[in-house]
């Protein structure tokens, strides 16, 4: 899918994606700590699962199960080499979950590991190498279209996104923000609008917001970035506030509150709506419904 496919796509309407795709396989028994891409290859009919209950959910995008899946991450997780076999894998096991439903995939792209100084010694062509390693395997996969996600440092982002739009695919790009005192930024110190302004710049087909906070904060967000954004917005906030419990961390919103914050988002001017960690496919079927109602 090119950037002018996915715009006309975008014209024609808001596009659904969909839930947070750890927190699902963590609920069918994934090792909290553990990489869920371990799962591509041992517990493949989960990763198919999980694609098919977004696809049924109503969403139009279905991300892939490789947001730890480049270079640096597979090599923590023991996985090292297996780059293209394993992006492979989780782009033929979402497809094969749609159950000829259509449906976008989106190549997930997440943090590296990697840091810049300060915080590291990575260097940028170090990042462009490891980024272009995975993003051409989802490319060579079939991917639809790549998503660049969670990225807290927009030099990382910046990197990331170079690298992808070597494939000729459409990409997405989502940093995550926290809210402090004098505003939103990442933790560290790249502020909102300001960083999705430069990913726009840098030829990003839509930029956003994922993870962190909850859906009414979220929303917050969007009325402020979605007016200086430049590109079609994203919108993906966590189920509410994560709670430890004895059987595990829970999230304390409701389908039905996050759909209502989401119709909310998207009247504000976002165009790319999902969610994020402990969402489910009972958060994104409310979600769709709310949008058919609008």
């Amino acid at each position: 899918m090119t950037a002018a496919e996915l715009g006309a796509r975008i014209a024609a309407g808001p596009l659904l994606l969909d839930g947070g795709l750890g927190s699902l396989l963590i609920a069918q028994g994934l090792e909290p700590g553990r990489s869920p891409v371990h799962w591509n290859l041992e517990r493949p009919e989960a990763v198919r699962d999980a694609a098919r209950r977004y696809a049924r959910a109503g969403s139009d995008v279905v991300h892939t199960n490789t947001f730890g899946a480049s270079p640096p991450k597979l090599e923590a997780a023991g996985l090292a080499g297996r780059c293209a076999e394993i992006n492979a894998a989780a782009v033929r096991l979402a497809r094969e979950g749609f159950d000829g439903t259509r449906c976008i995939v989106a190549g997930d792209i997440g943090p590296t590991g990697l840091h810049f100084p300060p915080m590291g010694t990575a260097t940028h062509p170090e990042l462009l190498a490891v980024v272009t390693e995975q993003a051409e395997a989802l490319a060579r996969a079939g991917a639809d279209l790549l998503s660049i996600e969670t990225m807290y440092d927009l030099r990382e982002a910046l990197a990331a996104l170079q690298a992808c739009r070597t494939t000729g695919l459409a990409v997405l790009t989502s940093m995550t923000f926290d809210q402090k005192k004098r505003g939103f930024f990442t933790i560290m110190g790249d502020p909102l609008v300001p960083s999705l302004q430069a990913l726009a710049a840098a030829g990003a087909d839509a930029v956003g917001m994922n993870c962190s906070v909850t859906a009414p904060v979220m929303l917050a967000m969007v009325r402020e970035a979605a007016p200086a954004a430049g590109v079609p917005l994203i919108a993906q906030p966590n189920a509410g506030q994560p709670l430890a419990t004895p059987s595990g961390v829970v999230y304390d919103a409701d389908p039905a509150a996050f759909a209502s914050d989401m119709a909310a988002m998207l009247q504000a001017g976002a165009r790319l709506v999902g969610g994020c960690c402990g969402t489910d496919d009972a958060f994104i079927a409310a979600v769709r419904a709310a949008m058919a109602g609008r």
